[in-house]
């Protein structure tokens, strides 16, 4: 550390160069009795992997106290114009190393306006074994004679980028790392201490890639200063991956558009030396050629095009484009600051702070939902936050999100959500609330009895929190159940108990309301047919099986009642239903009514049960969350069952169901043994989407039916899906529902007229307290758009599609480019289907606080609505 001038330390957010400012920093201070901040350089998009791992690192070493820390936050559009001059400066037209070049110039540009010398991480992982690509090594030889390999590229590879881009900038590099008596004595290390273990890569966990040089700095330094957790083990990321996760492809794409199918066709005739395979290596190459022409033989490149190219090993983890899973590189310090980065291929992932390979054995490899989610990237955590449910939360590998564009992520705070009425990323809180129940209460637990205990007591809790939330009159008792389209199992089970006719051939007539308008897979679950590929707990169903066993054909009558004819006008259901009841005497019936379906319209008569169900069974689908307490509280006076969720209004992530047993109901429930047949309680029907846990003392008879073998049937996504919902409700719950109700129809007045205001493209069709759903003119002007048009849109509505558009005007490039994910269309006419922004707890609650920020961005998704409907026929044929 001897040095005549200022220097500082190039502080990546890495484990290495972290490891470097946490190891050297005290020395810094003792040496030089200096006692101004040190200056450290970091260079990142905003928000990126490293630009947050540095600022947790600066924190730990004390802040702004100790720290003089200075950033060079970048955009993608800034480099292109550097790249010729860092090829110059480079003499190379390796694409790997350009790629990397290009962030270390920033950053040397950086510190060398305030520094002369700078220290960094450079050369651990040539000694540590730290690229992901050494996971895939069989042997302990395999990883020394690699090490070697690439420790004695260095010259032509890091240090070479390392020295040009900083004398460049008249900035000289240092790398303790290299020091050569360490190098002597780390590469005299048993290589087998440096095997890397998938699984650990995986789970963020020991056993990762440099776990031997994590492990000694585990501890303070001498300052006290401990390196943060989620730092010291965070994925290996090379600079230009650690900037900025989508920022590689960003660069690919746009130096790609630069070459020409015909020119790259021709890339073996024009360059047959070290040819290049790809645009991007070809674009390179021809600004080498300007700089260099006659060289290109002393460019040594990595075999293959990149890093693992030249191994003993095959492995995919990298590429000739870059790290083939750049959702390797997000951490937690992001998911903390509630920002969440956008990835160009799948779903970024984001670990909590507990290691969980114990727990993670229990059920992972198990689990289809599980694993389709950690295929995508997510970490254990979101992977259980999708587990437990139906096709419907499960993650498309492909796509990284559910059915409905959304990650089990809170969405980046530049978005905008007003999709409550549909499907819920979970708020920051409520994930956050999630992550910490799973740390604290089942990450370290390691056998399934272990988990059944905790999950019995978990559940416990939450049915004490939900009926405080809503202030549930005494003696009404709470289920819980994975969503509100399996909670229709229960009214069909609790009227045979309530009537026993109908376990000895009395027919149960099953009424639903509001088809079209309420979850599709209701009439079906009504029916007791399975309304999905999988069920809850018994995963995906064999062939052919299409109902539950115990509910047969022969015992239930389900008829279901559109909500609106086809001009869209609405029906009457409650005249409807008596009708068919009536033509059904001899039958048991279960009566609907919605009270807010997709577009929020609510039945005009909530049906009542009759001699507490004795006679009949009134239900109540609140399954929205649009109530007020005294709504609720009616219903349940009146002896209706009522179904709820609180993965619509109260955001919790897809999905988690409630069904709210009254207190006369309760009562006789309680002195009822179970209802028959006992199929009705096996893996096959109710077993496969209920345990025993899910139930309120009421159902003590049934539990042992439903309690299976140990460990069978726990519902980890479940629970970790009520705990996020309950973060909404218990923080709405503290100011009083008439507040809410006069916000919720304030908000709603200010949006229709935003939505009037763009009345050539868009029409504000219907408002329901907190949904308004709005209907878009075709760009022609010969009507409106149709539900698979409004597909398009909806997804369209989701993503950045400025790009797709040429010539726009500012204000439209911007509203395109807004990722704002709303309700999902509605068929209600047939003239037209509707799309929906609706006030979910989160929004209502910023509403509350500040209502003039929360319409800005409802002003946002209005805007880019209207864009969208004006540019519609230009967006489809794009094929974006």
């Amino acid at each position: 550390m001897m040095a005549d001038v200022d220097y500082g330390f190039f502080l990546s957010g890495g484990v290495d160069s972290c490891i470097v400012a946490h190891a050297l920093m005290p020395m810094y201070r003792e040496e030089t009795g200096d006692d101004r901040p040190i200056p450290t350089f970091t260079v990142g998009m905003e928000d990126s992997p490293d630009m947050m791992a540095a600022k947790a690192m600066v924190d730990a070493l004390g802040g702004a106290r100790y720290i003089d820390h200075r950033p060079r936050i970048f955009t993608g559009e800034e480099v292109f114009d550097l790249i010729p001059k860092i090829i110059y400066h480079m003499e190379t037209y390796e694409a790997e190393l350009i790629r990397s070049a290009i962030p270390n110039w920033l950053l040397a540009e950086r510190a060398g306006t305030d520094v002369k010398m700078v220290l960094t991480g450079e050369g651990s992982d040539e000694l540590f074994a730290g690229y992901l690509y050494f996971m895939d090594a069989q042997t302990p030889r395999q990883i020394q004679n690699e090490l070697r390999r690439i420790y004695n590229m260095l010259g032509d590879i890091n240090l070479h980028r390392t020295d040009r881009m900083t004398m460049a900038h008249s900035l000289e590099a240092r790398v303790p790392f290299l020091d050569t008596k360490f190098t002597e004595l780390i590469m005299s290390v048993d290589p087998a201490k440096k095997i890397v273990n998938r699984d650990a890569v995986a789970t963020n966990s020991e056993g990762r890639e440099k776990t031997f040089l994590r492990k000694l700095f585990e501890g303070p330094n001498a300052n006290g200063h401990v390196i943060p957790h989620p730092v010291l083990w965070r994925a290996k990321a090379m600079q230009c991956e650690g900037v900025g996760e989508d920022w590689v492809s960003m660069l690919q794409k746009k130096v790609s558009a630069q070459v020409t199918d015909a020119e790259m066709s021709n890339a073996s005739a024009l360059y047959p030396l070290n040819t290049p395979h790809t645009k991007e290596e070809f674009y390179y190459r021809r600004i080498f050629e300007e700089h260099y022409a006659g060289m290109a033989h002393v460019v040594n490149p990595w075999v293959g095009g990149c890093r693992a190219g030249g191994a003993e090993w095959k492995s995919d983890a990298y590429t000739r484009e870059g790290l083939g899973n750049t959702n390797l590189l997000t951490h937690a310090f992001q998911q903390k600051s509630g920002r969440v980065a956008s990835f160009s291929t799948s779903a970024g992932q984001r670990r909590s702070f507990a290691s969980m390979p114990a727990f993670a054995d229990v059920y992972a490899s198990e689990d289809e939902a599980i694993q389709n989610a950690q295929e995508a990237g997510f970490n254990m955590f979101e992977s259980y936050l999708t587990s437990g449910s139906d096709d419907r939360s499960m993650i498309d590998t492909k796509t990284g999100t559910n059915k409905y564009h959304v990650k089990p992520q809170p969405i980046s705070e530049n978005d905008i959500f007003r999709g409550s009425c549909t499907c819920n990323a979970p708020t920051q809180s409520g994930y956050e609330a999630a992550m910490k129940l799973f740390d604290e209460k089942l990450s370290s637990l390691r056998s399934q009895d272990e988990v059944e205990d905790a999950l019995r007591e978990i559940f416990d809790q939450q049915r004490k929190r939900i009926a405080s939330s809503l202030q549930l009159p005494d003696g009404v008792e709470v289920v819980l159940c994975p969503s509100g389209s399996d909670a229709e199992y229960l009214p069909i089970a609790i009227a045979r108990a309530l009537q026993p006719k109908t376990q000895h051939g009395m027919k149960i007539l099953n009424v639903i309301t509001q088809m079209k308008e309420i979850g599709a897979g209701t009439n079906i679950a009504a029916n007791g047919s399975y309304f999905s590929s999988h069920a809850a707990l018994s995963g995906r169903l064999p062939g052919g099986v299409t109902r539950l066993n115990g509910f047969d054909e022969d015992s239930l009558i389900e008829v279901s009642i559109p909500a609106r004819e086809r001009c869209g006008t609405v029906l009457d259901a409650s005249s409807i239903s008596k009708d068919i009841t009536d033509k059904h005497p001899d039958a048991y019936p279960i009566l609907h009514g919605v009270f807010g379906g997709k577009t929020g319209l609510r039945d005009s008569v909530m049906p009542h049960s009759a001699d507490a169900g004795s006679t009949s069974l009134g239900v109540v689908d609140a399954c929205q969350g649009r109530f007020s307490l005294e709504e609720l509280h009616g219903w349940l006076e009146q002896d209706s069952i009522v179904l709820f969720t609180a993965s619509k209004f109260y955001q919790a992530p897809p999905f988690c169901g409630a069904v709210f047993i009254p207190k006369r109901i309760a009562e006789k429930l309680g002195n009822s043994p179970p209802p028959g047949p006992i199929e009705m309680y096996g893996r096959d029907s109710l077993g496969g989407f209920l345990s025993d846990k899910e139930l309120p003392s009421c159902f003590e008879s049934w539990m042992p039916l439903l309690r299976g073998p140990k460990g069978d049937a726990n519902n980890v996504g479940l629970a970790l899906r009520w705990e996020a919902g309950l973060d909404g409700m218990e923080k709405l719950a503290e100011t009083p529902s008439s507040t809410h109700v006069k916000a919720v129809k304030d908000w709603a007045a200010s949006v229709t007229q935003m939505v009037q205001d763009n009345s050539d493209q868009l029409d504000a069709w219907c408002v329901e307290r907190s949904i308004v759903s709005i209907r878009l003119k075709k760009s022609d002007g010969s009507g409106w758009l149709s539900m698979s048009e409004l597909r398009d849109v909806y997804r369209y509505m989701s993503k950045d599609v400025s790009d797709a558009i040429p010539q726009l005007s500012p204000d439209e490039k911007e509203a395109l480019s807004t990722c704002c994910f709303i309700g999902q269309p509605v068929d209600v006419a047939e003239s037209h289907a509707i799309l929906r922004i609706a006030l979910g707890s989160e929004s209502l609650a910023n509403y509350l606080e500040n209502p003039s920020s929360t319409l800005l961005e409802d002003e946002r998704a209005v805007r880019k609505l209207s864009a969208i409907a004006k540019h519609f026929s230009t967006l489809k044929q794009s094929n974006f």
